[in-house]
């Protein structure tokens, strides 16, 4: 089998993509309606964001996660050590999980190694039809480690460029991604979804000021959303949470917008409940908002 980042690879499982093997086994009673989100990213041994945090965070919002590492780091509360590719292929992985990806399912794609492991991998995913596509175009860990260059995450855009995904980046990405250093963020928008992608929701939280303001755009136009009050703090994990609710919301039926809307509605109200695991680093999210 070829190692994953080469061309041309060829999964050697055979499966039946549609689960039909799986309800003629077992029957059609055991076939679950429960919308299943599948996460791309890093992961995280502390939970406080990449793939663990997106699985908690919808397995609270009545959505099944799935997960495909696609780095694997040394990292706490506190910081990022190291950051290496990982251990088994995600085609491999994503090939395995094919039965499970159908009816109401939605992918996430945030913190990847390098573009190698997303060449053969995206127009994977374009083809099996996810009902909603989300990218946290992740650029680095908030402290430590470093990852991608602009121009690794400039390629990244390029490969899911083809209608499906909705980019979902805080300012400064935007900004790195549109190359468009300063001027209204309207325009770099504009130039994300003129460059393929389906709709950008640009997240506030990075800017200055004593209010926080997203700002929508799809191809009817840009749209800011409401504003509120900036919160004092800066927890780990805050777009991680923010974006896989959004998957989750827009699974269980909501229009990508008002996803958008909850999706912040969520984070806000969990912020009097931000915890410190064992009392050590940052401060995170909990596991679930009542």
């Amino acid at each position: 089998m070829r190692r994953f980042g080469q061309p041309n690879f060829r999964c050697p499982y055979q499966l039946d993509v549609t689960g039909g093997s799986i309800r003629r086994q077992f029957g059609q009673s055991l076939i679950s309606d429960v919308p299943i989100a599948l996460f791309l990213g890093g992961f995280d041994p502390s939970g406080g964001a990449g793939i663990l945090r997106d699985a908690v965070t919808v397995s609270g919002l009545g959505v099944h996660p799935m997960a495909i590492p696609m780095a694997e780091t040394v990292q706490n509360g506190v910081e990022c050590i190291d950051i290496a590719p990982p251990g088994l292929n995600p085609l491999a992985r994503l090939y395995s999980l094919k039965p499970h990806l159908c009816g109401s399912w939605g992918v996430k794609l945030s913190m990847f190694y390098n573009c190698s492991l997303l060449r053969d991998l995206a127009p994977q995913i374009h083809q099996l039809g996810p009902s909603a596509a989300i990218w946290d175009p992740v650029i680095a860990p908030t402290n430590g480690a470093k990852l991608h260059n602009p121009a690794s995450i400039k390629e990244a855009l390029g490969l899911l460029s083809n209608g499906l995904w909705l980019a979902s980046p805080n300012i400064p990405e935007a900004r790195l991604l549109a190359d468009i250093p300063d001027g209204p963020l309207e325009a770099v928008a504009k130039k994300l979804v003129d460059l393929g992608m389906k709709c950008v929701w640009i997240r506030g939280g990075h800017g200055s000021g004593k209010t926080v303001q997203d700002l929508w755009c799809d191809n009817d136009g840009s749209k800011w959303l409401t504003p509120y009050k900036r919160l004092d703090g800066d927890p780990r994990g805050s777009g991680c949470t923010a974006t896989s609710a959004w998957l989750a919301f827009r699974l269980n039926g909501m229009e990508p917008i008002r996803a958008a809307e909850a999706a912040v509605q969520y984070i806000r109200s969990a912020w009097n409940r931000l915890h410190t695991p064992g009392r050590a680093g940052r401060l995170t999210f909990p596991p679930r908002v009542q």
